[in-house]
């Protein structure tokens, strides 16, 4: 006889004991790691044949890696919802924790035949439970593909517009520097030169209709910056919703589903990013959308 499934109530209660249960588990795991490390360390026989300046050259560098170890899984379990920079710290804890279990292993090393193999399986098995429970406390974190996808698209455009803001301070300071200099030989600086015309606004993008249901399957060219993703959905809405976008990043439909889609992944192959749905927007790309478009306004205005 199956057991019947728990209710909603009981399964969230035992969820949250499981996930407090693990998170104790994985910070306890490191404290006995650092705990294990240490023992070893203060009481290897190697010290007393070491000169004074050598041990604490080496009590600094434990020091330091003790840190960068601890520092980093701090910040990786603030910043678990950024992919990127969260897998960043966990490197940088591998090296501190590697770092530590180096000198170590290096400080069990003067141990009896016996007791040095007995130690290094020790110090093994600490190591691996450390990693392997901050993995897993890590992967209770983890949010639903769909739901990192909302974070990522958001950091990336606060990355971007991050980028931009640099630029645009580092042009200007660059402008006042060559200004200054200009200016200390008796000229001004202009931006344009005195006869050039001035550029000529952008041509509007055509102004797509997204369907506020859900409907046949298209081809979609969305835009993100200097990147465009193309792909295929039957509930646009939703779709840029999902990418944290706005209607209006929408460059281009195209009526079809998924074989018309990878007929234009392999037509812009080489601006593809990686194995993604993003594209450079960039070349090939912006003359066909910029076409499409021009002929969408065309047959509007008929």
């Amino acid at each position: 006889m199956t057991r019947p499934p728990l209710p909603t109530t009981a399964r969230n209660r035992v969820e949250v004991i499981v996930g407090r249960f693990i998170v104790g588990l994985a910070w306890m795991a490191q404290a006995v790691a650092i705990g294990a490390y240490g023992s070893v360390l203060l009481t290897s026989p190697a010290w007393r044949t070491v000169p004074g300046l050598a041990l604490a050259c080496l009590g600094l560098f434990v020091l330091g890696m003790a840190g960068v170890w601890g520092v980093s899984l701090a910040e990786e379990q603030r910043i678990f919802y950024a992919r990127g920079k969260a897998m960043l710290s966990r490197k940088l804890g591998f090296i501190g924790h590697g770092g530590v279990l180096f000198a170590a292993a290096t400080a069990a090393a003067a141990l009896p035949n016996p007791g040095r193999a007995a130690t290094w399986v020790v110090l093994a098995s600490v190591a691996l439970t450390a990693a392997g429970t901050w993995a897993a406390r890590m992967q209770l974190l983890f949010l639903p593909p769909e739901d990192q996808a909302v974070i990522g698209a958001i950091t990336q455009r606060e990355a971007q517009a991050r980028a931009a803001a640099f630029d645009a301070s580092e042009k200007e300071r660059r402008h006042a520097r060559l200004s200054a200099i200009v200016g200390s030989l008796g000229y001004d600086l202009t931006d344009r030169a005195p006869n050039t015309p001035a550029p000529e606004p952008e041509t509007p993008e055509y102004a797509w209709d997204i369907p506020p249901r859900k409907h046949e399957p298209v081809v979609y060219f969305i835009r993100n910056g200097n990147r465009l993703k193309i792909g295929t959905t039957t509930e646009l809405k939703r779709r840029i919703r999902t990418l944290a976008l706005r209607a209006e990043n929408v460059v281009l439909l195209v009526p079809g589903g998924q074989p018309i889609e990878r007929t234009f992944h392999a037509q812009f192959a080489d601006l593809r990013i990686g194995n993604s749905e993003w594209f450079a927007y960039s070349g090939t790309l912006v003359a066909f959308v910029t076409a499409q478009n021009r002929l969408a306004r065309k047959e509007e205005a008929k």
